[in-house]
């Protein structure tokens, strides 16, 4: 067996006496080398992701004239809907075998099949929008392996460290909002149908970011099996949790449970305001890009490029607050219940500053059969009835309001949700954290694209900002019991 710093390396399991007395001897630690191995993992496959960003509906629609918004937001639940079954099945397995480095590794051989599949789909003559569809199944069961990192960090984390770790991969999560949009600005000059590489398989706008994708998986794969070492915070029940999952153990595990003292209340609160941060990273993934070719009139190759500027303006304000946490402690300098709150208070007053008022709106773009860009009246009955938000207005208010607030949000809920836990082992915990992200993700796509096909940003926009402050008032009316949380 090899220890360091309160930390088990999986070599040689320890008995149950030498479990309690190194357990009680050796003070609680943080072990940065693995936490910076962590960020870079987790910047790496989020790059991985937002390479594909504003370009997915565009090319959804340029490849397949039979894709609609609604179908979009269908292919975005169903890939969050697999997201959530194996974020499940990922932190099981992490638990049962005490490993984070496996999982991982066979996650990134199924985003290298996922990419091939995005490569190749000029060879589908026809139907092309389900073989994009089962591209982003794929992502997300790739991506539902991430679910582990969570609570990789809080074993290599102490409590008093444990908001700046956890910024450290906010911040990873962050860059990869500049790297993959800049990526995609690049080469947005390189229209489809672009430069054929091999027959049917070309080099566009669209595909760059996936050949990006594919290159930095295999790196990713190769920094987890040589830099990732797996680790466990010894415990005096990691024998009877290694059986937490067998029926002959659940009674006796379900009565340790009820009887552990945790603060249940508090936890089905931060899993409830979950939905908040989770609903707000959803609706720029699933209908920003859909906003901007609808009611701008932008063709594809323009919303890459104004889309891609946005969130690199986004990601720049967004990796300056977390460097805050990183570098200058602000974790521990301002409570982060209070930052939480006022965050989510914020954010809801974004969707009302952005709602299409008569001051501050011009007239929809009308369709354009060329391009498939504007507003089609055949797809949206209110397109002569209704006026969108001035687009400058409306990105500028995006990236002073969302850009420091999605940080902090994610930030301070993950770090007053583990203080919450307490010393128990939290993979499972911060597991149903991800489910959580995943029900919100696969319920957010196909309710925003309804609602907007239906009648507008208008309404969709009030239905949001009201959530937001229901959210803000259950958290306030929280307040003092979070505030006790050490």
């Amino acid at each position: 067996m090899i220890t360091a710093d309160g930390f088990e390396l999986f070599e040689k399991k320890s008995t149950d006496e030498e479990s309690a007395t190194v357990s009680s001897e050796t003070k609680e630690s943080t072990n940065w080398r693995l936490i910076i191995v962590t960020g870079v993992v987790s910047c790496l496959i989020a790059v991985e992701n937002s390479v594909l960003g504003m370009g997915e509906w565009p090319y959804m629609k340029e490849i397949d004239n039979e894709a609609n918004a609604q179908f979009f937001g269908f292919t975005q639940s169903a890939s969050k809907c697999f997201h959530a079954i194996f974020a499940l099945v990922f932190s099981i397995w992490s638990f049962k075998v005490k490993s984070v480095k496996y999982p991982m590794i066979v996650s990134r051989f199924i985003a290298i099949i996922a990419c091939c599949i995005y490569l190749c789909v000029e060879y589908f003559e026809s139907d092309k929008r389900y073989v994009l569809m089962s591209v982003y199944v794929l992502i997300g069961v790739s991506n539902s392996a991430c679910t582990i990192l969570r609570g990789y960090i809080v074993m290599c984390s102490s409590s008093k460290d444990r908001p700046r770790a956890f910024a450290v991969i906010g911040l990873s999560a962050i860059t990869s909002i500049i790297i993959g949009p800049t990526l995609q600005l690049i080469f947005s000059g390189i229209a489809y149908p672009g430069i054929e590489v091999f027959p049917g398989i070309r080099f566009h706008v669209y595909s760059v970011p996936i050949w990006f994708s594919l290159v930095l998986t295999v790196i990713t794969a190769v920094i987890i099996w040589v830099y990732m070492t797996d680790v466990h915070r010894i415990s005096i029940d990691d024998d009877e949790s290694s059986e937490f999952f067998s029926f002959k153990q659940l009674k006796q595990n379900y009565e340790q449970l009820k009887n552990s003292g945790l603060k249940w209340k508090l936890i089905a609160v931060c899993l409830t305001v979950k939905i908040s941060v989770t609903f707000l990273g959803a609706i720029l993934g699933s209908i920003m890009s859909i906003v901007f070719m609808v009611q701008y009139g932008w063709t594809g190759t323009e919303t890459v490029r104004y889309g891609s500027t946005l969130m690199i303006a986004f990601g720049i304000i967004s990796c300056s607050v977390l460097m805050l946490y990183v570098f200058c402690r602000l974790g521990e300098i301002i409570r982060q219940e209070y930052v939480f709150l006022v965050c989510i208070l914020a954010t809801g007053m974004y969707f009302i500053v952005t709602y299409p008022f008569p001051f501050n709106s011009i007239p929809i773009a009308p369709y354009n059969k060329t391009t498939h860009a504007g507003c089609n009246p055949d797809e949206y009955s209110w397109c002569e009835k209704t006026q969108a938000t001035h687009p400058l207005m409306f990105m500028i208010s995006t990236v002073i309001i969302f850009a420091p607030c999605l940080p902090m949000m994610g930030t301070a809920l993950d770090t007053t949700y583990s203080r919450v836990l307490g010393n128990i082992d939290q993979n499972i915990a911060h597991g149903l954290m991800t489910i959580v992200d995943d029900v919100i993700f696969m319920i957010t796509p196909i309710f925003t694209t309804s609602i907007f096909t239906i009648v507008g940003v208008g309404p969709l926009w009030l239905v949001i900002a009201a959530l937001f402050f229901v959210m803000a008032a259950l958290w306030a009316y929280n307040l003092r019991d979070l505030s006790k949380v050490e």
